[in-house]
């Protein structure tokens, strides 16, 4: 069994670093659960408005041209002889065999979120309490958590498992009040962690972290 695998069926997060964790938290707030955050192993990400900035000079020129042909829907793109014939869309393969990553501007719930994982160097874990869903890192060597995206539960509409091929069993998509959705895999072969994000996202279990 890899160490994802293990992590997945034995970790209990809540218990390790709950009390790490609760130094973040307001007075009374409670963990309800947490686990690890991991992006799916593949996927789409076109849907994830990006700003200029994180745009190549192409893109943007496309970008300007034609607002939203980064986006394109169709699967076939065209032929050329000279590069191999068909030019498939490769965000549309990756959309069949892992499903949509997340979709939602830049400065969405779903965009922002992203962000912080992706730029962040340490490890990542999800952690949702009674009040907040949040994303917090721990950097190698550290005993103390550092919060790296915070909304709170309110703007959590919707939280469903959706599992895809290629060790995404455990696949998580939540939904936002502002239209946008991030998926991430709370298990690689499991349900059950994923099952328990969606319980605790769903307001159906009660906090054990500390008070």
């Amino acid at each position: 069994m890899t160490e994802s695998a293990a992590d997945d069926l034995m970790i209990n997060y809540v218990k390790v670093y709950g009390s790490d964790v609760a130094r973040l938290f307001a007075s009374g707030e409670r963990l309800v659960d947490m686990g690890g955050y991991r992006e799916p192993l593949i996927g789409d990400e076109s849907r994830l408005g990006r700003t200029p900035e994180e745009m190549g000079a192409r893109a943007r020129r496309v970008e300007e041209r034609s607002p939203g042909a980064m986006q394109s829907e169709k699967f076939v793109q065209g032929f050329d002889p000279f590069a191999g014939g068909l030019q498939t869309n490769p965000d549309r393969i990756d959309r069949f065999l892992g499903g949509l990553s997340g979709e939602g501007g830049p400065g969405s719930a779903a965009g922002r979120l992203w962000r912080a994982a992706k730029g962040y160097g340490g490890i990542a874990y999800y952690a949702v309490t009674d009040r907040r869903l949040l994303l917090v890192g721990n950097n190698p060597g550290a005993d103390t958590f550092d919060l790296l995206f915070e909304v709170p539960l309110a703007q959590v509409v919707a939280a469903t498992v959706r599992g895809k091929l290629l060790m995404q069993r455990g696949r998580v998509e939540v939904r936002f009040a502002d239209g946008s959705m991030k998926a991430w895999t709370p298990g690689m072969f499991s349900t059950s962690a994923a099952r328990r994000l969606v319980a605790a996202l769903s307001g159906q279990t009660k906090g054990t972290g500390p008070r």
